[in-house]
């Protein structure tokens, strides 16, 4: 059985789209790639990071930001504590 690969990258962007529209989603992407150093979401953990920063701008972004933790979550994200993100 082959293994079947999640698109974060995309799935973050549709959630955006459909709750801010294609331009703010655009914004707001970009934005929050830029404050996690990451050119596209390729992993659970990538996309735990990505809700983390979505959630720091607050708005209807911030709760797509929560939407996307809990699912990067669901898909096995290994969520640091505020202690280790320091380090």
């Amino acid at each position: 059985m082959s293994e079947v690969r999640a698109d974060y990258h995309a799935f973050a962007i549709s959630k955006l789209v459909a709750v801010l529209g294609a331009h703010k989603a655009a914004t707001a992407m970009a934005e929050a790639l830029r404050a996690c150093a990451l050119e596209r979401i390729e992993t659970a953990d990538d996309l735990h990071s990505l809700s983390q920063a979505l959630v720091r701008t607050g708005g209807f972004a911030g709760a797509v930001g929560g939407l996307l933790g809990v699912h990067a979550v669901i898909h096995g994200a290994r969520v640091r504590d505020s202690s280790e993100a320091r380090l």
